[in-house]
């Protein structure tokens, strides 16, 4: 073992006085700390960025770090990680992507493993299988995390938007117009869904109607998905609730 590679090593000691992975067996901590590469980083430093793969898991061995996005090249901080736990764990979900970004905000040092050896030596199950019940249970609880944390700073017309986008991915089938929604909503719904009052939004929908973004059919409602993401931050829309190009006459779920 070269002396850069001693410098990188994690001690299982130094694991198990980790108040949040004291419960691991020895055994455990010994292989975490064999998985894991240690990393100085310098405040103000990134740990990563927003938009890159999720392909590391993280544990924060001292200092404290910050999770924060860019909002219309503002910064805006959602939280901050203390000794011990566990951050990154977009990586555990499928074919994911780093919703924040994370940058010391004091000096930190910070072990890297894979999430695959990550959920192998914590739960014993390959993590392909751990990846899947996670994105069938947690999954939509995540996009709704990330949905309300963007939703900070928009105005009510792109909060309006940004919902009707993430409803026609979820819940509609494609017309020759643009996505029927196949789910009823009051106003009163919606108002609910994007913070607003009731007149507020029914407003909003009526100048979404007049500008094409919307069309009413009888009591149903069409959206045009490209001229609401052209309205829309969409950058601040998670891509998860941006929702795939389906077949024609199809229906996206319910």
């Amino acid at each position: 073992m070269t002396e850069r590679d001693r410098r990188n090593v994690v001690d299982a000691q130094t694991l198990g006085r980790l108040r949040t992975l004291a419960w691991l067996s020895r055994d455990q901590l010994e292989g975490l700390a064999q998985s894991l590469e240690s990393r100085k980083i310098r405040r103000r430093q990134p740990i990563f960025y927003e938009g890159e793969a999720s392909d590391r898991v993280y544990v924060l061995l001292s200092g404290v770090a910050k999770l924060s996005f860019l909002h219309r090249a503002e910064k805006v901080l959602v939280g901050l990680v203390g000794p011990g736990e566990v951050f990154g764990v977009s990586s555990l979900l499928p074919n994911a992507t780093r919703p924040f970004r994370c940058e010391a905000f004091s000096d930190c040092v910070v072990g890297i493993g894979r999430p695959a050896t990550f959920v192998g030596l914590m739960l014993g199950v390959p993590l392909e299988r751990f990846s899947r019940t996670l994105e069938v249970t947690v999954g939509r609880w995540w996009s709704m995390l990330q949905r309300y944390t963007n939703f900070v700073g928009l105005t009510v017309r792109e909060r309006l938007a940004g919902a009707l986008l993430e409803l026609s991915a979820k819940f509609g089938a494609d017309d020759a117009r643009g996505v029927l929604l196949t789910l009823k909503l009051t106003h009163a719904d919606l108002a609910e869904l994007v913070g607003a009052s009731r007149q507020r939004t029914t407003e909003q929908l009526i100048e979404f109607e007049n500008q094409g973004m919307i069309i009413r059919d009888g009591r149903r409602l069409i959206i045009v998905p490209q001229r609401l993401r052209d309205l829309a931050d969409y950058e601040a829309i998670p891509a998860a609730v941006r929702g795939p190009s389906i077949p024609p006459g199809s229906t996206r779920g319910e």
